[in-house]
């Protein structure tokens, strides 16, 4: 069996998710042919990389003057170096399978989009909920028209984290740039719950592998943590159709809220709470007949998976690729340009151990604006 060679750009920290169940043998018809990491020490499984002779590099380019091939590469790295690793993979003739968000600059997404046509080559962008069972279901009915035409899409995620979670790795967690002038734009909304913003885009989209792009955006960025950009975000936004959005997420509330969204349209409610009695997304029809989705953390992998189908039948479209994780990149910067306003010093608040920051009220506060919505 002829097996798919893999290049990982990224071995520590999330990539543990790819890197993972190829060691432990999930995947038995791939083969890990490099990596890349400028500091592979923080791998935790780098002696059984070492054992295997698989060779790790520093840079990209590197990998590739050495004379080696691959099929697909997985780039789980920092946002600033998305685009450059993604063109240079396609470059040496890799079909691509990106982390989250796709980069974070919107002026880079033409470059993108060009030098996947210019090589032949997909670009596949990790928002592992796009490939999940659940949504693929649940956005077939919706193009089906089964619930009706939207009306109001509306999420909240209310996430904690601790100072540490801001001084971690190579000190972009937080950043507006990186050092050489680069967007990064790394915050709430455009890192870790990335996933639960590009979903209203993406079940909206008019294709499977399409999302839909909304206009009237308003933004409303706080910031309680000492940061450079944002940790707390009120988003929203119509579309065309008429539809409406809602976006709530937050780094600073002394509670945690693990996702919950709510899609009204006119033929039905789509729920979901990742902690209520079923972690599963529902459909409730007009009519009080329901249909369970499953949960949309299963299958996390599918998104490696069709990575990896693409190698084997290259005519094989991404589900989430450059076009769709766009519409993302496109409102983050369009909402960077609303500002951040710090919290009053009064609210915020530091924990008794020291460990983080939190502002007094602020869950409370975001419940009752989704909830009320």
């Amino acid at each position: 069996m002829q097996k798919v060679k893999l290049l990982l750009v990224g071995i520590g920290g999330y990539a543990g998710t790819y890197l993972n169940p190829l060691l432990n043998g999930n995947f038995p018809n791939c083969e890990i042919v490099g990596c890349v990491d400028p500091f592979p020490q923080a791998c935790p499984r780098i002696s059984e990389l070492n054992d295997l002779g698989v060779k790790i590099y520093s840079d990209m380019d590197n990998f590739f003057e050495d004379g080696n091939k691959a099929d697909l590469c997985v780039i789980s790295s920092p946002i600033h170096f998305h685009t450059k690793q993604i063109v240079t993979a396609l470059k040496n003739g890799c079909q691509v399978l990106c982390e989250k968000p796709l980069c974070g600059d919107i002026n880079d997404v033409d470059t993108l989009l060009c030098a996947e046509k210019e090589y032949g080559k997909y670009v596949s962008i990790g928002y592992q909920w796009s490939y999940s069972d659940a949504i693929q279901g649940l956005k077939r009915d919706i193009l089906d028209g089964a619930f009706g035409k939207p009306v109001f899409l509306k999420t909240i995620v209310l996430w904690p984290r601790n100072k540490e979670y801001y001084t971690r790795g190579a000190g972009w967690a937080g950043k507006l740039r990186a050092k050489d002038g680069s967007l990064i734009l790394d915050s709430v909304a455009n890192n870790a719950t990335a996933h639960y913003l590009h979903n209203i885009f993406y079940v909206l989209g008019d294709t499977v592998s399409t999302s839909a792009v909304p206009c009237d955006i308003n933004a409303e960025l706080y910031r309680a943590n000492e940061i450079e950009n944002y940790d707390t975000c009120k988003l929203t936004a119509s579309f065309e159709n008429g539809v409406k959005m809602l976006y709530i997420a937050s780094h600073a509330t002394e509670t945690n809220c693990e996702p919950v969204f709510e899609y009204k349209f006119t033929n039905g409610t789509v729920y979901y709470n990742a902690t209520g009695e079923t972690p599963n997304i529902i459909g409730v029809f007009a009519d009080g007949t329901k249909k369970d989705y499953g949960n949309p953390f299963d299958n996390h992998l599918n998104k490696f998976k069709q990575a990896v189908e693409s190698v084997l039948n290259p005519e094989l479209e991404p589900l989430c690729g450059i076009k769709a994780a766009s519409v993302h990149t496109s409102v983050i910067s369009k909402a960077q340009e609303f500002g951040i306003k710090d919290f009053p010093a009064d609210k915020v608040k530091e924990k008794a151990d020291g460990s983080a920051y939190y502002v007094e009220g602020l869950y409370e506060e975001l419940m009752k604006a989704y909830l009320e919505a």
